[in-house]
């Protein structure tokens, strides 16, 4: 009983340096080597290197799929580029099984891992700078890992006493298989599976074979993590999820049935049998070599079967977002631009129907406000109240999102992008509500048989259709911030100018009180709403320049 607890203790031990490590990675990784990892994807080749030189830089496949994840649903990289990655990264991982068998097994571990804790603590005490910190937490990371391995191996070879290992060999090979599955599965980690395995083979509870085939379970059992992730996901999840699992399952099929073949080639062709934990790492690396060198001319081929196996069938409020995971900055922050570009457009076009006005007329023609205007005689039924509660929901669904964002460790431009975003998020949404709280009075001028109440709103309509036209200009680089500017100061004078017209001339026009007040009331929300949508647009436009100029400088810098 006292040799489980210790088991348990070392497997928790082991369990959570890896942990550790893995956040310290990534917070030390930061944009370069995701932008590295976005930009090695052009070729299937070059994504197969790209995700085994991260996952072993790493020490962690899960963290390399998360990045993955979110930059093929951001549109960063392809499907084909993402699968590419995975092959890549099940090579990758093979890095943990030979450091467990060189240092894990053959050096005094006190010797190293008591002093990277000791430091990394020391360290972790004063340091200052993220980077500083970031190393400082690999370190005490990487020493609790291999405490928890030294005191797993000491726990299992206090079982390995009492065990007759006779009493197996009667098992068929295939429950190894399914044990290191079954394993790996429950504990979500196949690197302290892994070490479970080398503990027991080096400690002969195990024959190499057994080891071997509880191995290849491993490779099955790491893709339980990516298929919850998956269920009831969108489509791109559960496509990368399916080639994980693909790859996992025809690697080991094919490793299981030439299992004695393998083993004899390791153990005596290239004699390691004295040495069977370093030819087990050998075994892993050379059955997910074999995988790799066998599916990645098929990588097309298996792209457009997922993309036709998996389709996204159900509706979304959100167009971006939902695709992309918010844990890695650079892609979130892309795909929250888009989102709220989006929403902006769904806020421009909801305004126009609220004021009877056909957004494609606007958005698909060269007319004036003015034209526009004298055309717009349909009055549209438009359940403008169900539209604003989608509105309401991508807003809710944006703000989450960014939420999550602010939480990670972001550069200065990063936070900068936040607070635009939000910015631009808020402005939006409010432009096209301070719309919809006067549609009251919209309809009232709408259904009205004066001409001098339908003159007075269509000047009202006509000034807020020239404040969109002129915000939409941002898209066109041809034309200076200071034009559009310029532009957007005439328009609030033309509105300033209609309050002193109305002001003025109500009792010469005789206008009714009741329909001034409303007129000069709904003159004010067309102000903050022209006002709402100008900001919108123009911080929007500035979130594009950073990510612009922060690419040119990478660029740069790399030439």
């Amino acid at each position: 009983m006292y040799d489980i607890i210790v088991a348990l203790s070392g497997l928790g031990m082991f369990l959570f340096g890896m942990g550790y490590m893995e956040l310290a990675l990534k917070e030390f990784a930061g944009i370069k080597f995701k932008r590295w990892l976005k930009h090695s994807t052009q070729t299937n080749i070059k994504a197969i290197f790209t995700g085994g030189i991260a996952t072993a830089l790493l020490q962690s496949s899960s963290v390399v799929t998360l990045m993955t994840l979110s930059f093929v649903s951001a549109s960063l990289i392809s499907l084909e580029g993402a699968i590419g990655i995975i092959f890549g990264a099940n090579m990758g991982t093979t890095a943990t099984a030979w450091l467990v068998a060189i240092l894990g097994f053959k050096v005094k571990i006190e010797v190293f891992a008591l002093p990277m804790i000791g430091v990394g603590g020391i360290v972790l005490m004063f340091a200052r700078h993220y980077k500083l910190i970031a190393t400082a937490k690999i370190f005490v990371g990487f020493g609790l890992l291999f405490m928890g391995l030294d005191i797993l191996k000491t726990a299992i070879e206090g079982f390995a006493v009492g065990i007759d290992l006779a009493s197996y060999k009667s098992f068929p090979l295939i429950a190894f298989l399914a044990l290191g599955m079954v394993i790996t599965a429950l504990i979500q980690s196949s690197s302290a599976a892994t070490a479970i395995i080398l503990s027991a083979l080096s400690t002969n509870i195990l024959t190499f074979e057994m080891a071997a085939a509880m191995a290849i379970g491993t490779n099955i059992g790491t893709t339980a993590t990516a298929i919850l992730g998956a269920i009831g996901g969108v489509s791109f999840k559960k496509r990368v999820a399916a080639a994980h699992l693909l790859f996992n399952i025809i690697t080991a099929i094919i490793a299981f049935i030439f299992l004695s073949q393998l083993s004899y080639f390791i153990l005596d062709i290239l004699q390691f049998k004295n040495d069977p934990v370093t030819a087990l790492a050998l075994f892993h690396t050379i059955f997910n070599v074999l995988g790799v060198l066998l599916l990645s001319p098929f990588i097309d081929k298996i792209a457009n079967f997922l993309n036709k196996l998996f389709i996204v069938r159900h509706e979304v409020a959100t167009k971006y977002i939902h695709m992309v995971e918010p844990s890695v900055a650079e892609s979130a922050l892309i795909a929250t631009r888009n989102e709220i570009a989006h929403l902006f457009m769904k806020c421009i076009k909801f305004t126009f129907f609220l004021i009877n006005v056909k957004p494609s007329e606007v958005l698909k023609t060269d007319k004036t406000a003015y034209q526009i205007i004298n055309d717009a005689t349909q009055e549209y039924d438009y359940d403008y109240n169900s539209k604003y509660e989608k509105l309401k929901i991508i807003e809710f669904e944006t703000i989450k999102y960014l939420n999550k964002i602010s939480e990670l460790v972001l550069t200065e431009k990063q936070t900068g992008a936040l607070d635009t975003l939000y910015s631009s998020l808020r402005e939006s949404v409010y432009g096209a509500r301070t719309i919809k709280d006067i549609k009251h009075n919209i309809d009232q001028f709408t259904q009205s048989d004066d001409q001098k109440t339908l003159y007075y709103f269509n000047l009202i309509r006509e000034n807020l259709i020239k404040a969109i036209q002129n915000a939409l200009l941002f898209e066109n680089k041809e034309i200076s911030h200071e034009t559009i500017m310029r532009n957007h100061e005439e328009i609030l004078k033309e509105n300033k100018s209609f309050v002193n017209k109305v002001t003025r001339n109500f009792e010469k026009e005789g206008l009714d009180e009741k329909m001034v007040v409303a007129f000069l009331n709904s003159n004010r929300s067309v102000l903050l709403a022209i006002n709402s949508f100008i900001d919108a647009a123009k911080v929007l436009e500035l979130v594009f320049e950073i990510e612009v100029k922060e690419e040119e400088q990478t660029e740069a810098q790399e030439s």
